[in-house]
């Protein structure tokens, strides 16, 4: 990330940070070691798909994404550590090229496909939400800020 970025015009409102993901090989034992160290609440562990029905594609095209996930809830932001249980996503991909660490930055946004336009870059991997309706997108960024950016649509109502 060594070379110049020209800013884009208009500047891109994300708002705050709402989440930060780590990509690991067991989810439950990172997050209970952040709940040791730290004054966290215990952590919220997540068997994904929660429900039926839920979608997700990979580069365009559908795959069947199962994962274990563990929230812990720190304040303003929550640490998500997300250990992918079968292959074919962007987690195992993750894992596979550089190991267990940060994957991405996650922000709330009325329009993920357009500021993705607007930045030039591919929506590698999207989903449907836990509530009906919302969507989140992850968004080839690595080039502009080092990783994926997460943007998540929040379902109405």
């Amino acid at each position: 990330m060594s070379e110049q970025i020209t800013p884009l015009a208009p500047r891109i409102p994300l708002g705050p940070v709402i989440q930060i993901g780590f990509v690991v090989h067991n989810a439950e034992a990172y997050a209970r070691q952040w709940t040791t160290l730290f004054d966290f609440p215990p952590p919220r562990i997540v068997d994904w798909p929660p429900r039926e029905g839920m979608t997700a594609t990979l580069r365009g095209v559908p795959i069947n994404l199962r994962m274990k996930i563990a929230f812990v809830e720190t304040g303003s932001v929550q640490l998500e550590f997300i250990q992918p249980l079968e292959p074919n996503n962007i987690y195992a991909e993750f894992l596979e090229q550089h190991g267990e660490g940060l994957h991405h930055i996650m922000f709330d946004v009325d329009d993920p496909a357009g500021i993705a336009d607007k930045l030039g870059v591919q929506i590698i991997q999207s989903g449907s939400t836990v509530k009906p309706g919302g969507s989140w997108s992850y968004l080839g960024t690595e080039h502009l800020v080092g990783f994926p950016l997460e943007l998540r649509r929040i379902a109405p109502n």
